[in-house]
């Protein structure tokens, strides 16, 4: 009898102990699968991470290639100097006439190589990829200083109004892209820069400023990556009713 009572016993126990076992399992179990989604989260956000970096880098050798590009172009272009400079004319008797006193020699500055021109300018982008972003902004505004007609002038002003853009000096990104916009009209990043700018109008809760600048984007640049963006962000401000 005591034998048959002992076997009733461990089985209800038995009965009790198996929803607890299944429970601790299941708690085992989720614990397991949120430690891998938090380090299959966190590979994805360092893949990104590295996969920014390497389109900036990307980006900074596309625009130095253009640079040399366009410096092979200009040279192309200018005119033949002859081998020989042409006989001087041969002077006829002239009345000597008092000559006035030699001014003093004036000295001009040496226009800036495309050499040095394209070491300011990788010197900030480099400051910026690192994010390093005050170096950046110092340093492209210096670069913007020395070389205000540089060809890579509008790509610094863009670059700058980015670093201010992260930053969150709205104002002062906004007088950047804004310099691109109105002084390169044929450049490159006009695109880019109004896409910013209504980014920037965006942040600021400038609805109908933002839509207005992201609606130019889509419809004279159609097909473009900053048409896309520009069409997430307005989708993004119909979802939020804010248009």
């Amino acid at each position: 009898m005591a034998a048959r009572d002992r076997s009733v016993l461990i089985l209800v126990l038995g009965l009790f102990a198996a929803p607890v076992m299944a429970q601790d399992l299941e708690a085992r179990v989720r614990a397991l699968e949120q430690r891998l989604s938090s380090r299959v989260l966190m590979e994805m956000i360092q893949r990104l991470d590295q996969l920014q970096h390497e389109v900036q880098t990307l980006r900074g050798q596309v625009e130095t290639l253009q640079y040399q590009v366009e410096q092979l172009r200009q040279a192309g272009n200018a005119p033949a100097v002859a081998d020989q400079p042409p006989a001087p004319a041969q002077p006829g008797p002239v009345a000597p006439v008092e000559e006035p006193p030699p001014a003093a020699p004036v000295q001009k500055a040496e226009p800036a190589s495309p050499e040095a021109i394209r070491t300011a300018y990788r010197q900030a982008f480099d400051q910026l990829q690192e994010g390093h972003y005050d170096a950046a902004i110092d340093a492209f505004s210096e670069f913007l200083q020395r070389y205000p007609e540089a060809p890579l002038a509008a790509n610094a002003y863009y670059w700058l109004g980015e670093a201010y853009y992260v930053k969150r000096d709205f104002r002062a990104a906004s007088e950047a892209f804004r310099q691109v916009v109105d002084h390169f009209p044929a450049s490159a990043k006009v695109a880019d820069a109004l896409v910013k700018l209504g980014y920037v109008a965006f942040e600021q809760g400038r609805w109908q400023e933002a839509q207005r600048h992201l609606q130019q984007v889509v419809q004279r640049f159609p097909g473009t990556r900053a048409a896309q963006l520009a069409a997430d962000r307005l989708e993004q401000m119909r979802r939020q009713g804010k248009i």
